[in-house]
């Protein structure tokens, strides 16, 4: 149970690195979450954001790395030449 408690510990301590690598700008976050500019700054500072909002943080940091994901699977079957024509997709819908 101690290591829940640490590992808490640690993404709070490390959210606010992760928010500023991630691609997102602080208005999305702020947008995302719902709450006034000044409350994200000082969360974010204090690093006391509420239990349901570093669960929505870290879904958001999950979308995002998981659109990473899918971009690069998306260039890799571009160059592997996995691709198909418009009139192909059209097609079959």
């Amino acid at each position: 149970m101690e290591s829940i408690v640490q590992d808490y510990r640690n993404l709070i301590e490390n959210l606010p690195s992760k928010i500023q690598k991630s691609a997102f700008k602080p208005k999305a976050f702020i947008k995302m979450l719902g709450m006034p500019s000044a409350t994200f700054y000082n969360r974010l500072k204090l690093r006391n954001f509420t239990i349901d909002e570093t669960e929505k943080l870290v879904k958001i940091l999950m979308m995002e790395n998981n659109l990473e994901k899918s971009l690069a699977n998306g260039l890799e079957d571009v160059k592997a030449g996995r691709v198909k024509d418009g009139k192909e997709v059209l097609s079959k819908l």
